[in-house]
């Protein structure tokens, strides 16, 4: 019979075995606890986080974002019966069929990004660029008027100047698109259908998006695309990450039925490029207006 394998006979061997025992107990307790579902305190704390990132955007953001409303005067040569302006006593013809001009006005709804503290705005050009009248209107309520500064056609943007506005508006961050990853958060601002402050969430789906616009319009390209809610009258307004820096500008939307969001909307890419037509197009109006006029004996 062999003996020496009885702990009694030999301590060392025993304290030996214990500790093995003992280490083993705890590298599996230790694998156990891994191995279990995370505490629904600690996920709670996560989504908590995670909900207070987009919160702090759209708080951020939201007062920089502009609901904007143009109007823009059409008159058309017509021919028919111009009852409303018939004057028997003054000798018109009987019947009062002639041609005559008929006027009528169209509206237009968007939104936009104020980027100076002064009030210059950043919008789509199909948003102004026909307008006759522009008005601003901010997300505290406050309305000013508008002039149109430049159109940069080429990128469907446009730059518009606030009139008779405070100095210290808030402001929206530009950001840079070439650094953004498919997959991450996009967050639409804007004033779809006139509900101005909307904040709808999304990812950037793709980028590099090449679409032509509905009748024949011109063809955009390297558009940014997400499935972040974007409706009539997103159309100027920011699209950011969750940093609240804006990486695009909402531009379109792919829907069948041609009036609402199923999930495919576009963004013009906020990169060097188009902060530097931006910039361009602020300086050129902040010194033509610093410029004197013809008139003006300091001009020579």
């Amino acid at each position: 019979m062999l003996t020496d394998a009885h702990p009694a006979k030999h301590p060392s061997l025993a304290l030996l075995l214990l500790a093995s025992a003992i280490l083993g107990g705890l590298v599996a307790v230790a694998v156990f606890v891994g191995l279990q579902p995370r505490p629904a305190e600690a996920a709670s704390v996560d989504i908590a986080a995670l909900q207070s990132s987009f919160t702090d955007v759209a708080a951020q953001v939201s007062p920089a974002v502009v609901n904007i409303n143009t109007e823009q005067e059409i008159r058309q040569q017509v021919w028919g019966f111009d009852i409303f302006n018939f004057d028997p006593w003054r000798g018109d013809p009987w019947p009062p069929f002639r041609p005559y001009e008929r006027v009528h006005k169209v509206t237009n709804l968007g939104s936009g990004s104020i980027v100076t503290t002064d009030g210059f705005v950043l919008t789509n050009a199909h948003v102004v660029g026909t307008a006759d009248t522009i008005s601003v209107t901010m997300a505290n309520g406050d309305s000013y008027q508008a002039r149109l500064v430049q159109l940069i056609g080429e990128k469907d943007l446009a730059i518009v100047k606030m009139l008779d506005c405070p100095t210290d508006l808030p402001t929206v961050r530009l950001g840079d698109a070439d650094q953004v990853q498919v997959g991450a958060w996009a967050i639409a601002i804007g004033s779809p259908f006139g509900f101005s402050e909307t904040v709808t969430v999304g990812v950037i789906s793709a980028k590099g998006r090449v679409v032509r616009h509905a009748r024949g319009r011109q063809e955009m390209r390297d558009l940014l695309q997400t499935d972040a809610a974007i409706n009539f009258g997103n159309s100027g307004g920011p699209l950011v990450n969750i940093e609240g820096e804006a990486i695009g500008i909402n531009q379109a939307i792919f829907s069948p039925g041609g009036t609402g969001n199923i999930g495919i909307g576009f963004a013009i890419p906020m990169n060097a490029e188009t902060k530097a037509l931006i910039d361009e197009a602020i300086r050129s109006s902040r010194q033509r207006v610093q410029a004197p006029s013809s008139g003006d004996p300091a001009g020579g």
